[in-house]
């Protein structure tokens, strides 16, 4: 074939191009008229019933030579990039809503904690679930996430992630594990202290006792002390409180300040952690007959099919509607090597047809989809 005889067909290509162009800005601004008439009735821009008939009805006019799939794909992504600029236009801002202080439990409700009196975890607890509530502690997370099915609690204040050290998979295991649902979220500011008894000094210790997570949280300290062994231990509280109780100026524990105040103990080192920014997150949960039906954040489990493309597939939805994903973790399934559960965190959008309508979608791809629900974040003030 000659140069000549490429270039002519070429030409006609190039023609065609710009007149699909012309005719695909034409086409996004009657998407937009009609994304302005939905906005204003507060309905979803996403409208899959629509779409699909708009797919069916060209699959039954096409006349090749592209077949079905090749015509549903460029017209899927036709109306995909429709409806991302109505939702660049017309979306709106969520309102994200925060309860007050003490709000979210019934008074004289109890609610379970992990470890000692003083505890991160007992001081989220104190700030959320207020004064007429009675705090009950647990001195590992089995019988802390196993305290509501004994009687012993009717909520529980558990800690899933940490900004520097990421989730605290036992606790995420756990959750996935009952039939418990998120209530509310807490954001803690965590500042770490050592701690020992009155008469040691940093010169004198030589153990330093924690839970693994605020130990993971001090790795600075550790690096700048190599001759301190770390101890992992159940919970912080209970560490500084061994620590002071033995009067061994060998030892030490990592907790908060208020560890110190309440047994008694010489605060020896300030501010461990290695960044100022270190937040633990919180999950107040209940049983699942308590579930929110507002707020600004929604927490999923997925068991998606083992195939390629699964994943892409069950986002997808979320997406299209413009819902924010906040949050995405895998999680291996035990006995199920190769198999994931994930783990999803996502902003509530503004128009509840919006969220009803992904998760339908999600359904009918998913293995398996866990509602873990649907609530609000509060942050507390910083804690030292």
């Amino acid at each position: 074939m000659t140069e000549g005889k490429i270039n002519t067909p070429r030409e006609l290509i190039d023609e065609i191009d710009r007149e699909i162009m012309k005719l695909l800005n034409q086409r996004a601004e009657i998407a937009l008229r009609v994304g302005e008439a939905k906005s204003d009735a507060n309905t979803s821009l996403c409208d899959p019933v629509r779409e699909n008939n708009v797919i069916s009805r060209l699959l039954a006019e096409n006349p090749g030579p592209l077949d079905r799939q090749g015509i549903a794909n460029i017209f899927q992504r036709i109306i995909d990039e429709s409806l991302g600029l109505q939702q660049k236009t017309y979306k709106k801002a969520v309102h994200v809503d925060h309860p007050k202080d003490g709000s979210l439990v019934a008074g004289h409700s109890r609610v379970a904690f992990l470890g000692d009196r003083g505890t991160f975890s007992e001081t989220a607890a104190l700030a959320i679930v207020g004064d007429d509530c009675e705090t009950v502690s647990f001195p590992t997370f089995e019988e802390l996430f196993r305290s509501i099915d004994a009687g012993k609690a009717d909520y529980i204040l558990a800690p899933l992630e940490n900004s520097l050290i990421g989730s605290v998979h036992r606790c995420v295991d756990l959750l996935l594990d009952s039939s418990l649902t998120i209530l509310a979220d807490v954001i803690l500011p965590v500042s770490h202290y050592l701690v020992a008894c009155p008469e040691a000094s940093l010169e004198t210790i030589k153990t330093v006792e924690s839970h693994p997570a605020a130990l993971a949280q001090c790795r600075r300290f550790f690096a700048a002390y190599p001759h301190l062994k770390a101890v992992p231990a159940d919970d912080t509280a209970g560490s500084v409180r061994r620590a002071v109780e033995t009067g061994d100026v060998t030892r030490a524990g990592i907790g908060s300040k208020r560890t110190a105040e309440l047994y008694g103990g010489k605060i020896l080192r300030e501010h461990l952690e290695d960044n100022s920014e270190n937040y633990t997150r919180f999950a107040l949960l209940s049983l699942s007959d308590d579930v929110q039906e507002s707020g600004g954040k929604v927490s999923l489990v997925l068991r998606l099919k083992n195939e390629r493309g699964s994943l892409h597939a069950a986002l997808r939805p979320f997406v299209r509607r413009g819902i924010d994903l906040l949050k995405i973790e895998s999680l291996p399934i035990r006995d199920c090597p190769g198999e994931f559960y994930f783990y999803l965190d996502l902003q509530a959008p503004t128009i509840e047809g919006d969220l009803r309508g992904a998760l339908d979608d999600i359904g009918e791809q998913a293995e398996e989809v866990r509602f873990l629900g649907r609530y609000s974040t509060t942050k507390l003030a910083t804690i030292n």
